[in-house]
């Protein structure tokens, strides 16, 4: 019984095909609705500003160029002769460095989404490949969980002074989420609507857990040293103080910081506009 369930092909039909894809939409409107919620309400996270704006863009222009030119054209290409490292996407071990790298320098709901979804939407545009709008859940479903996790975990996520188990699950489970739950609906809703491609229940299996433990390992990898990144370029993020002594005593101001952190810092006041870059 086990092995006629495993070769039995998921093929919907029209109707079924297109009630699992716009099942996928009402997933991601759900989960992005929770995390639009926390990143404007909740009390554990910061407001946007500026820097998480550009930060998050300039990453999503990275993961283009990586995810598109040169992973697919060079790594994947040398990688592929090589036993297993294909089956769990070992060549998006970059992929998931630079990802990291935004979630451990913004680290607020949304961020995971901006990041993968500016890299899709690029691929889009540069290479007009595709079914436009209807390919975009394909793009969602590789962050909006990720976020959710985010604002599970209460700003917990990459904090500073965080133990370093803490910081590798954190790292394993971002990526879990983001291969993990897209290869199953890419297997389940998109392909068999878009594509009119089928799979069986083995394969499907098979690619939703190889990409979850592929992508969650790449990114408890890259966990560590992406903290690291994080605090060279947002001194801030760093435990202890925020602003070290420099060599004449005084404090020596992260550039990163908004304005009335850095008035307050210096003993200045603070202008009657408030800090400059914050998102309405």
């Amino acid at each position: 019984m086990p092995t006629i369930i495993a070769t039995t092909t998921i093929k919907p039909n029209g109707t079924q095909a297109l009630l699992l894809y716009l099942s996928v939409w009402v997933i991601c409107a759900v989960c992005g609705a929770i995390v639009i919620r926390a990143a404007i309400r909740s009390p554990n996270f910061d407001r946007w500003v500026t820097r998480d704006i550009f930060v998050v863009a300039s990453l999503g222009v990275i993961l283009e160029v990586y995810d598109n030119i040169i992973g697919d054209q060079f790594v994947a290409p040398l990688l592929e002769p090589i036993p297993g490292l294909e089956q769990l996407q070992f060549h998006d071990l970059p992929y998931m460095f630079v990802l990291m790298v935004g979630v451990a320098i913004v680290r607020k709901p949304g961020c995971v989404t901006a990041m993968v979804f500016i890299n899709y939407l690029l691929a889009q545009l540069l290479f007009g490949a595709g079914h436009g709008v209807l390919e975009w859940t394909d793009g969602l479903t590789q962050g909006i969980f990720c976020d959710v996790y985010i604002v599970a975990r209460k700003g917990g996520v990459c904090a500073p002074g965080g133990s370093r188990v803490a910081l590798l699950l954190d790292g394993f489970m971002i990526g879990a989420l983001r291969g993990g739950p897209n290869a199953f609906f890419t297997n389940v809703c998109f392909e068999p609507y878009l594509e009119a491609e089928y799979h069986t229940v083995a394969n499907t299996i098979f690619e939703t857990w190889t990409n979850a433990l592929g992508n969650g390992i790449e990114a408890a990898i890259s966990a560590g040293l992406a903290m690291r990144v994080a605090h060279s370029v947002v001194p801030g993020l760093g435990p202890g103080p925020r602003a070290p002594a420099g060599g004449d005593g005084q404090s020596v101001l992260d550039a990163w910081q908004e304005r009335e952190e850095r008035a307050d810092a210096s003993g200045g006041t603070v202008g009657a506009l408030g800090a400059e870059g914050e998102t309405s």
